[in-house]
């Protein structure tokens, strides 16, 4: 699969010029099947590069979005294998790139006028640059070993072949859907709540280690192995309801109220915080659907079919 998306993309070619518009904020120069390259992503790349004493052979506005491109392909295929890196590698790696670039330019302060943004953005950035570089680095090794190919390599090989033998490109299309969710009775969501009020009353008389409570209770399987304990993350990696209570934890020994999110209703346990970055436990439980409320829920839904099928309104309206 991987292969395939790689032909058909170098069968394209460069034609950005969007650099030459210095009175657009930011635009969209590339599209890699769902993913869109940013005109702020070719130019941050450009300053790191520069910064790097890095030269390109070519114009850089036609040979970074095609090399972001690639890696973006690298990056989708190796979501789908599950490839990890080792994230105090990747730390360990920014804090030496950031120390580099501000003795390379000349204190922070002129570091962060250069890039136009602040130390901790760019560190931000920096993390996910390197994270990014060693999953793509990792697929490759997986997907081609010591077998080295260029764009323009593949470019020749595929202009010599007759139209007809081409790969065609999947159809896509968009889709319009209408959701109903079936609804939870109070006195379930209330029970969990208890629960979990039970589970901090355990925990701060001592009773019990939030860690095996999570063990033995928490619906989110793969924390659960390990206590409830998710590792060292930032904010945005985090629900916007869990990042907002786990970042304002500092006593380890305390139990955060009950939070909810998409997924049920939680509990959350500081263990270690690292400047941007929380290590935090917390204990999951998801409310369940009843049997009746998914059935009156799948019989609205047939009804609106039969209603759409009959022209009565139409899907928008729906």
């Amino acid at each position: 699969m991987m292969k395939k998306i790689l032909i058909l993309f170098f069968l394209a070619c460069c034609s950005y010029a969007g650099h030459a518009q210095n009175n657009v904020i930011d635009e969209i120069v590339w599209v890699v099947g769902d993913d869109a390259i940013l005109r702020s992503d070719v130019e941050a790349q450009r300053l790191s590069l520069q910064v790097e004493g890095q030269k390109l052979d070519g114009d850089p506005y036609c040979v970074i979005p095609e090399q972001i491109a690639i890696q973006k392909l690298y990056l989708h295929q190796a979501k789908i294998d599950s490839i990890e890196v080792n994230e105090n590698q990747v730390i360990q790696q920014v804090e030496q790139w950031m120390n580099w670039a501000t003795n390379q330019i000349g204190s922070k302060e002129k570091m962060e006028e250069y890039f136009n943004k602040k130390s901790s953005q760019i560190k931000e950035e920096r993390k996910e640059m390197i994270k990014e570089q060693q999953i793509v680095q990792q697929m490759q090794r997986k997907l081609v070993g010591e077998i080295k190919l260029t764009p323009s390599e593949v470019r020749q090989y595929y202009s010599k072949l007759p139209q007809d033998s081409l790969p065609y490109i999947p159809t896509t299309v968009e889709v319009q859907i209408v959701t109903m969710e079936p609804k939870i009775p109070f006195d379930v969501t209330d029970a969990i709540k208890a629960r979990l009020r039970d589970y901090t009353d355990q925990v701060t008389s001592g009773k019990m280690e939030f860690s095996t409570l999570a063990r033995l209770y928490s619906e989110d399987p793969e924390s659960a192995k390990r206590g409830g304990e998710l590792g060292f993350m930032g904010k945005g990696q985090l629900l916007p309801e869990f990042a907002n209570v786990a970042f304002n934890l500092n006593d380890p020994k305390r139990v955060s109220k009950i939070v909810e999110t998409e997924y049920g209703f939680h509990i959350i346990q500081l263990v270690e915080k690292r400047g941007d970055r929380i290590n935090c436990r917390h204990i999951l439980l998801k409310p369940k659907v009843s049997s009746k409320e998914l059935t009156d829920a799948t019989q609205r839904l047939d009804s609106l079919y039969k209603d759409l099928q009959a022209n009565k309104f139409t899907f928008e309206d729906a």
